[in-house]
């Protein structure tokens, strides 16, 4: 943790916002078994407010007394109630939520599926059929063989024989042949596996009963051949249950939920409500509609007879309720209620209620609380990396002047600037820094003037002192007085040479930092060194290792001969002459390294770092070393961007001064 960056840092910190869509899940869960339970409790009530009306009905209406009581039922085909708008184009798109509804046959091994649906004014249909080669109609005569559809309503007779896709007639057979019955509108539509008819009849033209069969013509290869005849109603007539039929029952159809009425057979008579109505309007709603479509079971809807072991508990007189489908999406209410007729159970009424558009609605409402928390966390993520790559940047910059301010040496090189732009901590550090630069600038002039003060002031009261003493008649005095003059001219000596080693560094350090840089290839400079000193040095041997082929910096070339003469000059002054004094560039990974070993005394482990400190000097006798070579030499390697350190030798006796350069300071162009 400790190493990561601001920015990561942040990113991370902000990564604890996932933890609120989470909650709210779980939240989200315990709402919806909220919305359970109280819509369990809603349809206890709603059930005991239904079941007292039919319970008067039952009382006063006797065909409806002999629904329940008749020992036989004919067989029914079921027609839902029509509640969402349907549009006859020959599409199913619409018919979604009334597929519960659909009868389906298979025959000659292929299938075929009617729904049945009705409002007040009309009855729509729709025909799903398999057909692996539809034959249209290819004349108006209605001669020869084509894949038909006939359907019967009571006594009216209509037939539907397209001629290609599109608006089909309903054709009714008539003394004077056939002729179009206009209030029928139809669209048939291929589709992949076969055709779909889509139909529409006006309620005055439905009777009681219903019949309807599929001819299926395919082609051969001697032309068309009958495949076969087949019909949803085995080829008889079948009692249309329709809920508009049963008169005042009609009344009670509530919203949301599904009435169902039986006898004490279980046998079903009527049905009212959609239990989940079509939620695939809304985009959002369509993410949960397959969960509903999959997870809904044991729906009522459609059935022709009922058999639960809840069922026979209510049969005992006692009000049963149970929730279908508890733990997914599609969970509904189902409450059993007795109906009695003068104090006769006489049949069952199951109240079905679904709190799925509750819950859609509360998942819609989640569902927007995600869509704007992300869009939030987004636009926060966004502003918090643009902010801490900000501050990244202005701390970097902060850095990099901070460590270019200072050289190696504690030499000062410019002044940080007050940050004016911006006013937080960033900007306070950054006025800190400038301050203590000024003050480090302002300390650093002084130093250096009181060298120039020191040596202007000291000059003449020490050539004073030391004139006064050579001009003392040393023959009258006596050994003991002599040997304290001498004492005082030494003395005098050496604070003479004090004040010339502090005004010849402050020079130097002046002249190296008003050098101009150019780049220049030192592996030429070297190997004309190497014979200077060879000739300069008779009694010393050198040595020239150069790996690289062409080694460029930035500097001055003039500085660089100057710094490798102080540090031959040591190395001549410390050699033993045992081995030779070695010169060697070498090139490391990503490093140039020029290293000066010669073999003599080594350096005690605590003074490697002081001998390229100002007037150190490791000679036994340096009063006339001024102590300033290794100084100047770590003077002129920084102004060349490398490092100088001294290590001993770990075979054999002796040290090496190594300078480093590191790969974007030995990188110049010509």
């Amino acid at each position: 943790m400790n190493s990561l960056s601001l920015t990561s840092r942040l990113l991370l910190l902000s990564l604890l916002f996932i933890l609120i869509p989470l909650i709210s899940w779980l939240l989200l869960a315990k709402f919806e078994k909220d919305i359970e339970r109280d819509a369990m409790a809603e349809s206890k009530e709603q059930a005991q407010i239904l079941a007292g009306f039919v319970n008067q009905l039952l009382q006063t209406d006797r065909s409806l007394q002999q629904k329940f009581l008749n020992t036989s039922q004919q067989e029914q085909f079921p027609i839902a109630l029509k509640e969402t708008a349907v549009l006859i184009d020959g599409f199913s798109d619409e018919w979604y939520p009334y597929q519960s509804a659909t009868a389906r046959i298979h025959n000659f091994g292929q299938d075929a599926r009617l729904t049945l649906i009705e409002d007040k004014d009309f009855l729509y249909g729709l025909f799903e059929v398999e057909d692996n080669s539809i034959v249209y109609r290819k004349r108006l005569d209605l001669a020869g063989l084509s894949d038909k559809i006939a359907l019967v309503l009571g006594s009216y007779q209509m037939q539907f024989l397209p001629m290609a896709p599109g608006k089909v007639p309903a054709l009714r057979q008539t003394a004077d042949g056939y002729r179009e019955v206009t209030p029928v509108y139809a669209v048939w539509q291929e589709r992949t596996e076969g055709y779909q008819l889509e139909f529409r009849v006006p309620q005055s033209l439905v009777g009681k009963t219903i019949s309807a069969d599929i001819t299926d013509i395919d082609r051969a290869q001697s032309g068309v051949a009958l495949q076969g005849i087949y019909s949803f109603t085995n080829f008889k007539s079948l009692s249309l249950h329709s809920r508009l039929q049963s008169g005042v029952l009609s009344l009670l159809e509530p919203e949301q939920y599904r009435l169902t009425l039986t006898n004490t057979r279980g046998e079903v008579l009527y049905q009212f409500g959609q239990l989940h109505t079509d939620i695939r309007g809304n985009w959002r709603n369509r993410i949960w509609s397959s969960a509903i479509k999959e997870k809904t079971n044991d729906s009522l809807l459609g059935k022709k007879s009922i058999s639960s072991v809840s069922l026979d508990l209510a049969f005992t007189g006692r009000t049963q309720s149970e929730v279908v489908n508890a733990t997914q999406l599609s969970a509904f209410a189902r409450v059993y209620k007795p109906l009695y007729s003068q104090n006769r159970l006489v049949g069952m009424m199951i109240l079905e209620s679904s709190p799925v558009n509750d819950k859609l609605q509360l998942r819609d409402f989640w569902l927007r609380f995600l869509l704007l928390l992300g869009l939030v966390w987004g636009l926060f993520i966004w502003w918090l990396v643009k902010q801490s790559r900000r501050y990244s940047q202005r701390i970097m910059e902060l850095r990099d002047l901070t460590e270019g301010s200072i050289s190696e040496e504690g030499q000062i090189r410019y002044v940080i600037d007050m940050d004016e732009e911006f006013d937080d901590e960033v900007s306070d550090l950054t006025n800190s820094f400038s301050l203590l630069t000024t003050r480090l600038k302002q300390y650093h002039d002084y130093q250096a003037k009181l060298v120039a003060r020191l040596n202007h002031e000291l000059r003449t009261p020490i050539a004073i002192i030391r004139s006064s003493l050579d001009n003392i008649n040393r023959e009258s005095l006596p050994a003991d007085e002599l040997q304290l003059i001498d004492n005082a001219q030494s003395g005098a000596v050496r604070m003479s040479q004090t004040i010339s080693r502090l005004s010849e560094a402050n020079r130097l350090e002046q002249a190296i930092r008003g050098a101009d840089k150019e780049p220049f290839d030192m592996i030429p400079v070297l190997r004309e060194l190497a014979v200077a000193y060879r000739t300069n040095w008779t009694d010393h041997a050198f040595e020239l290792v150069i790996e690289p082929e062409e080694t460029r910096i930035l500097g001055s070339k003039d500085l660089f001969v100057q710094m490798l003469d102080k540090l031959i000059s040591n190395a001549v002054d410390f050699d033993n002459k045992s081995k030779p004094i070695t010169i060697s560039l070498t090139r490391k990974e990503r490093q140039l390294v020029l290293r000066v070993n010669n073999a003599g005394p080594t350096i005690a482990k605590k003074h490697l770092h002081d001998v390229f400190s100002l007037m150190h000097s490791s000679r036994k006798h340096s009063n006339q070393h001024l102590g300033l070579g290794l100084y100047v030499a770590r003077l002129i390697a920084s102004f060349h961007g490398a490092k100088v350190y001294a290590e001993n030798k770990l075979d054999d006796p002796g040290v090496t001064i190594n300078i480093v350069w590191r790969n974007k300071h030995f990188t110049a162009s010509p």
